[in-house]
């Protein structure tokens, strides 16, 4: 009876040891193209003591995959109503790096393997994106597939290896939800029947026809006075300047804060 304790509490340990080691070469973005041999010298188990546990490597990663799936969906089930839930679970997640890289890392090559980890990644965004339409407080004209790929998009960044901003993100959706921000205050924004009534042409050039004075804009200048003409909703217009132009909403704030500074010294 000794001897068969100590065998289970042995593969117990080992069992553990392999998970830890396919998440800290998850948490490297190095999961597609894993080797035994990877598994081995992350684990300390030689290759021999590796297949006494496990048949094959995609019996390793099918094993993570069970593991960290059903964590998962544990998390996502004590989620707390409103959005105090999706902090909740938005904090948890950047808090335990194990599920983090379960969520982000690039799904492994073999074809089961991935849809099983595709089908626990799918089953955890379709409960983000219930839980954001469900919520009062989301920005107006905004659709809730939207809110939740910016969200999703944003937690990925705060994951990413070697993005250099990463810390900064994380600390950014520890206290708020992407689309949360101080609001762009509207006494630095030109009235909006000025704003309707400038000329705008793809080439950046901007006409105001009633004191004559005429501008250029950049791409981006010229997506803020489309939008401004069409919606005064500025947490939206802030929301798809971050997502179309693939900048966090604290920078989209500031360059608007400044956009809308610059422009008013040009109509004035």
């Amino acid at each position: 009876m000794g001897s068969l304790s100590l065998k289970t509490e042995t593969a117990k340990q080992r069992f553990k040891q392999v998970l830890k080691a396919l998440d800290r070469i998850a948490a490297k973005d190095q999961l597609a193209f894993l080797t035994t041999q990877r598994v081995s010298k992350e684990s300390g188990i030689s290759d021999g003591v590796l297949f006494r546990h496990f048949a094959s490597k995609d019996a390793m990663l099918e094993a993570w995959i069970a593991q960290r799936g059903e964590q998962l969906r544990l998390l996502l089930e004590a989620m707390p109503g409103g959005r105090g839930g999706l902090l909740y679970v938005v904090r948890q997640l950047l808090q335990q790096e194990a599920l983090l890289s379960f969520l982000c890392c690039q799904p492994m090559e073999t074809p089961y393997l991935r849809d099983q980890l595709e089908t626990c990644r799918s089953q955890c965004y379709r409960v983000i994106l219930l839980r954001i339409e469900l919520l009062s407080s989301a920005p107006r004209g905004i659709a809730p597939e939207v809110l939740a790929d910016h969200l999703i998009q944003q937690i990925y960044r705060a994951w990413l290896p070697g993005n250099i901003d990463r810390d900064r993100q994380k600390e950014l959706l520890m206290n708020q939800l992407p689309w949360e921000t101080n609001e762009v205050t509207k006494e630095i924004i030109p009235d909006r029947d000025v704003l309707q009534r400038l000329a705008l042409n793809d080439s950046g050039f901007v006409f105001d026809p009633v004191n004559g004075r005429s501008f250029s804009a950049n791409d981006v200048g010229l997506y803020v006075l489309r939008f401004l003409q069409q919606s005064d909703d500025l947490k939206a217009l802030m929301l798809s300047v971050s997502r179309d132009f693939d900048v966090s909403m604290q920078d989209a704030q500031r360059d608007l804060t400044e956009f809308f500074g610059q422009l008013r010294k040009c109509l004035a």
